[in-house]
């Protein structure tokens, strides 16, 4: 499936046409540029994914690529038929074209089994889909644990989600994190800080994340990829929400922690 995006084209001697006006209205360059020009590659927001019985449905949503960003307007349908597989939602830059009035970026969205993406390739989420299954997206994950499982359910760790210097993981990922360990005894004061950040930031860089995981766990790792990210996490989280760690007491507060 092709999807597009069009850019008027302003010059000395030619007429100006309501479509270019229309398309200025409903796009602003350069309020994303000032909103997002140090963000690196990834999603900006949207491209919520859904299945219809039939189809899986992606939103709306906006993507930066390089210096420019691509905005899908309207939800698309993707026929679906790849059962039993592990298969990728992926957003792929087609190219561009110029005419004397457009010009014109080309973008494809579609299915396919999973596999190593390329330069100017985009993962949406990924999925095993059984037959007659029905696919289990954001705002059905019971905590953070159930973010992968192995069947019928959307996996967001792949998505790149653009921030400052380059992308990270999914906010909707970290809020889970921030809010299992914010309710659990076992988290020290700096669990306590990461949680409410994860909470509060609408984006928390990967380099932020890998920090408190190197300070957590003693250990610096200059691995920043989504997946080692999340497995971090998920290490810290068994730990703090399923077991096997204590808060320790600070010193000199009779065995109280204070926060604050």
């Amino acid at each position: 499936m092709e999807v597009k995006q069009v850019f008027p084209i302003f010059e000395e001697g030619r007429i100006l046409k309501r479509d270019s006006l229309d398309l200025i209205r409903d796009y602003a360059p350069d309020f994303f540029s000032l909103l997002f020009g140090k963000y690196g590659g990834g999603v900006i927001a949207g491209f919520s994914i859904h299945g219809d019985g039939k189809n899986i449905v992606v939103g709306p949503g906006i993507l930066k690529h390089e210096s420019s960003f691509f905005c899908m307007k309207k939800e698309a349908r993707l026929e679906f038929g790849l059962y039993g597989q592990m298969v990728q939602v992926v957003l792929r830059r087609a190219g561009s074209c110029i005419s004397p009035d457009f010009k014109t970026e080309q973008w494809e969205l579609f299915l396919e089994p999973s596999r190593a993406l390329v330069e100017g390739e985009y993962e949406l989420g990924r999925f095993l889909l059984e037959q007659g299954a029905r696919l289990r997206t954001y705002g059905e994950y019971k905590d953070f644990n159930d973010l992968i499982t192995e069947y019928n359910t959307l996996n967001p760790v792949g998505i790149r989600f653009a921030c400052e210097g380059g992308s990270t993981l999914a906010p909707w990922i970290l809020r889970l994190y921030g809010k299992g360990v914010l309710t659990s005894p076992k988290a020290e004061p700096l669990d306590l800080s990461f949680g409410v950040a994860c909470l509060n930031s609408p984006c928390v860089s990967s380099e932020l994340i890998q920090s408190y995981l190197s300070a957590r766990e003693g250990v610096k790792n200059a691995s920043h990829g989504n997946l080692d990210l999340y497995l971090g996490l998920k290490r810290l989280y068994a730990r703090l929400v399923s077991g096997g760690e204590v808060r320790r007491k600070s010193r000199g507060m009779s065995g109280k922690t204070m926060i604050d």
